[in-house]
């Protein structure tokens, strides 16, 4: 499911578990501000974190999450819908799973100590870069089907730039929108890139003298 034991109890306990038991499933025949009935449910919370895990970590079909989980197609839809707004709002409460770029000068200078080890030369960088492409189903609209055609891959795709720490850490994301080609394209649109980077970020200090 991408995370270990450990991971899972985590996140239950950090929040989903309680969120699960206590907040009301969105349905159409139903009032939303009605308590909520977690006996009438077809998944516990570690059922439904399993499900949502198993949906984002896998490239399985929801039929087959409906035979894993034993539930009938209309509920495996919710759950998957439901549980992703429940972890949504967890994950951003749990410090380890905060997504931000270096706020104080120190950590900038510890950064790129890590990387002058390998790269004595790279002064003044504190953070790599890094594309991906995320598969996306063909979409009916033919503008859409064409901006997200990658020729160099043959399939249908959106863009995606990563950045990382040198310990490892997830700084930041964000999405181009179109596929890129190649390394080359991502040299080409490097402007681009630079300009989404600082206008999504806060960027107090620099490190040209570290």
């Amino acid at each position: 499911m991408g995370v270990d034991v450990n991971t899972f109890v985590y996140i239950i306990e950090s929040g989903f578990a309680s969120t699960w038991y206590s907040t009301p499933i969105p349905q159409t025949d139903t009032d939303a501000a009605g308590d909520s009935r977690p006996g009438a449910r077809s998944l516990d919370a570690n059922g439904a974190l399993g499900l949502v895990l198993h949906y984002l970590s896998s490239t399985m079909h929801e039929i087959s999450l409906q035979q894993i989980f034993a539930i009938i197609p209309s509920t495996v839809s919710r759950y998957i819908t439901f549980s992703l707004n429940i972890l949504h709002v967890v994950l951003r409460k749990i410090p380890e799973c905060q997504i931000r770029w270096p706020c104080t000068q120190e950590e900038f200078v510890a950064y790129n100590a890590l990387i002058i080890v390998q790269h004595p030369r790279l002064t003044g960088a504190f953070a790599s870069i890094d594309g991906l492409n995320l598969p996306v189903q063909t979409s009916a609209d033919a503008e859409i089907e064409n901006a997200t055609y990658n020729g160099w891959l043959s399939d249908h795709c959106v863009s995606n730039i990563l950045v990382f720490a040198p310990d490892g850490l997830f700084m930041t994301s964000f999405s181009l929108g179109l596929p890129m080609a190649s390394t080359w394209w991502l040299t080409q649109h490097s402007c681009t890139v630079t300009r989404k980077l600082m206008a999504g970020s806060v960027l107090p200090l620099r490190l040209g003298s570290a």
